[in-house]
């Protein structure tokens, strides 16, 4: 009930889904197919979530009235598999089911998420799934019931695969969870080739050349200046990689001019070789990659530091803006891109809904649309809702304003009970349902943040699972006392 009245408050002052940066890129399949019959997906957006924006863009009304109904609606649904995994990993389970579900009903991530046009939801909607469906097979005696209850498992995971290229950092945790369960004595060759097949699949999704970018981007201030790799484009930028080095306990804060010197070289002139280079996207890719992959194994644990302090710097759920839900939001940052003209006319008829024959409307038609209720009572409802996360859900110790190198970051309250709950986790009572995902979700994060910028986006995917764990050390305390207290002969 919860979660279906927030996300009704949420559609009643804002019923499009949001257009952000990366809606358009997510919009190409369906804009080649509806406008000019083209069938193709981009490496970077394969396969599931532009493949459904087909049939919703479809539907009367706009794709963005359709995407934030369905995303709620999954929204919705997910509470039940996150329940079913209250109820199958703890003892003393119907004393967490309602305050764990209640906090997981009003996640303001998920619920900002579920109402953008972004794979973020299905990807992390998924994951809930995921974790449900490997709980359900790993908890049966029966061979052959396990063996079906796997695809419960599987197909939610060939999802997140299928979406998202990040799901690659997962596959090193389901592998090892596969072989903690003992599962080549329970799975027969129909799984097997099946998790071989979405593996191969998986390898398809991704583009290449961004990675390179993201890559070295990560790796910029670790870039060796004395070697006579590409001597004469590291010339160019020894300044800023000295610059960079020099704060490298404080990266992530100052990352973004490297970020967009890397992503577009062709608005650099200062650079002249790299400059040059902009054109062909090939070379440049494998530039990146070489130079990454040198800086890399120079001084891997510094590399490693960089994407454990973006890690940490994500963690607290204030690193998420929940100003997002305020009314004019919307309206605010699409009227930015309008002015500039970032999002073609095809994919903005699709979006909303105007005919091919007709003119587009003013922008006042848009605002309307967008935020046909200003100044909501249900909008600030919402936002005083995602507001009491800010500060109830900090991990982590972070003076407001000021930079805290990793080693000197302390936990919360809150942060000391979910490390208890991770440690707890690989005890055998608690390991084949949650210590193995907590292995998983670990290796995701560090995997993302080795080649991602700080965002709480990244994180957010951890969150689920964050949730269970506060509740695994009172239930291990419930757990040691009745078996004690009651021990069967």
């Amino acid at each position: 009930l919860l979660a279906i009245g927030l996300r009704a408050l949420l559609l009643w002052y804002s019923p499009l889904a949001y257009w952000g940066s990366d809606s358009r890129s997510f919009m190409g399949f369906t804009d080649g197919v509806i406008n000019k019959f083209y069938f193709s997906i981009n490496e970077k957006r394969r396969y599931l979530y532009p493949l459904l924006m087909l049939p919703l863009s479809l539907l009367p009304g706009g794709t963005l009235r359709w995407v934030a109904i369905f995303q709620a609606a999954l929204g919705v649904l997910t509470i039940f598999p996150f329940v079913y995994l209250i109820r199958k990993s703890f003892v003393a389970w119907h004393l967490w089911v309602v305050p764990l579900s209640l906090i997981f009903a009003g996640l303001p991530v998920f619920l900002w998420y579920e109402h953008e046009l972004i794979a973020e939801c299905v990807f992390f909607q998924g994951f809930v799934w995921a974790m449900a469906g490997w709980v359900a097979w790993v908890s049966q005696t029966n061979r052959a019931r396990a063996c079906r209850l796997w695809w419960w498992f599987f197909v939610p995971f060939a999802v997140m695969v299928l979406t998202k290229p990040s799901t690659k950092f997962l596959w090193p945790g389901v592998l090892l969870a596969l072989v903690f369960v003992g599962a080549w004595g329970i799975l027969r060759w129909k799984q097997w080739a099946a998790l071989a097949a979405l593996f191969l699949a998986g390898l398809t999704v991704g583009d290449d050349d961004q990675s390179a970018w993201l890559l070295y981007t990560s790796s910029f201030p670790l870039t060796r200046m004395d070697s006579a790799l590409h001597a004469n484009y590291k010339e160019e930028i020894r300044s800023l990689v000295e610059l960079k080095a020099a704060g490298l306990s404080f990266y992530e804060e100052v990352d973004d001019d490297v970020h967009d010197f890397l992503r577009s070289p062709e608005n650099f002139p200062e650079y002249p070789s790299w400059h040059a280079l902009a054109d062909d996207e090939k070379a440049l890719g494998k530039l990146y990659r070489e130079l990454a992959m040198e800086a890399i194994a120079s001084r891997p644990l510094a590399f490693l530091q960089i994407a454990l302090q973006r890690l940490a710097g994500s963690a607290n759920m204030s690193e998420f803006n929940v100003d997002r839900f305020e009314d004019q939001y919307f309206v605010r940052r699409f009227r930015e891109a309008w002015d500039k003209s970032r999002n073609s006319e095809s994919m903005i008829r699709i979006a909303f809904g105007v005919p091919k024959g007709d003119p587009l409307p003013p922008w006042e038609d848009f605002e309307k649309q967008i935020s046909p209720r200003p100044d909501s009572t249900a909008a600030r409802m919402i936002n005083s809702w995602a507001g009491s996360y800010e500060e109830l859900g900090k991990i982590l110790e972070m003076p407001e304003g000021q930079r805290t190198p990793l080693h000197l970051l302390r936990p919360t309250w809150l942060g000391w009970v979910i490390a208890a709950g991770l440690l707890m986790s690989l005890f055998p009572a608690y390991r084949p349902a949650l210590g193995v995902w907590s292995i998983a979700a670990g290796g995701y994060l560090v995997g993302v943040y080795l080649v991602g910028v700080q965002h709480a986006r990244y994180f957010a995917l951890a969150w689920p699972l964050i949730i269970l764990l506060m509740a695994v050390p009172l239930d291990g305390v419930v757990r040691w006392l009745t078996n004690r207290r009651f021990r069967p002969h």
